[in-house]
């Protein structure tokens, strides 16, 4: 495989990212081929120390990904930055992707209970229709509704920790598999 060669399979496998991006990618892996040819190294010794272009295609699209959801931290960014780490191999399966879906069930359950306690009245509405256990029930109903609100309130509140605490492990964890595949060439 010759610097071109490599470049356009590079090139390929980062078609998803955007046109501007994908642009500043590709000019500086070009950088990178033009400074080790001046400092008298071969295109087959840089591309033996980048690895398999799809490889780093992978990494490249993981980083753009976290730096999106760290932009921008919604469920769907972190599932998108999530999911490009689990494909980074296959033990990422593992310590990725089971704690993050094991976390996002418990606080799915948050707001499921949160929802539950602030529509409950409804529920104890229908089981007693009459006006006196309305106002027999009364203050049980804003219990619940204000302990469901309370709970809403402070799952939102973190969620938003809890994205940029995934952010920092994805970002923890792309950095140990470059220290990995840097202290495996060398």
């Amino acid at each position: 495989m010759n610097k071109e060669a490599y470049l356009n399979e590079l090139a390929q496998n980062l078609k998803t990212l955007p046109p501007e991006e994908l642009t500043d990618i590709m000019v500086e892996f070009r950088e990178h081929f033009e400074f080790a040819q001046l400092s008298g190294r071969s295109e087959a010794e840089v591309i033996s120390k980048l690895g398999n272009p799809r490889l780093v295609a992978r990494e490249v699209l993981t980083q753009s990904h976290i730096e999106k959801a760290d932009k921008s931290p919604t469920l769907i960014s972190v599932t998108r930055a999530v999911m490009a780490t689990v494909s980074l191999g296959l033990f990422n399966l593992i310590i990725v992707m089971l704690p993050f879906a094991a976390s996002l069930l418990l606080i799915a359950g948050i707001f499921g209970f949160a929802i539950f306690l602030i529509i409950s009245p409804i529920w104890l509405m229908i089981q007693n229709p009459s006006l006196m256990a309305f106002f027999n029930d009364i203050f049980l109903m804003l219990a619940l509704v204000g302990g469901g609100l309370l709970i809403l309130t402070g799952a939102i509140k973190f969620t938003r920790i809890y994205y940029n605490l995934v952010i920092r492990y994805l970002k923890y964890n792309l950095k140990v598999i470059k220290k990995d595949v840097t202290h495996i060439e060398k």
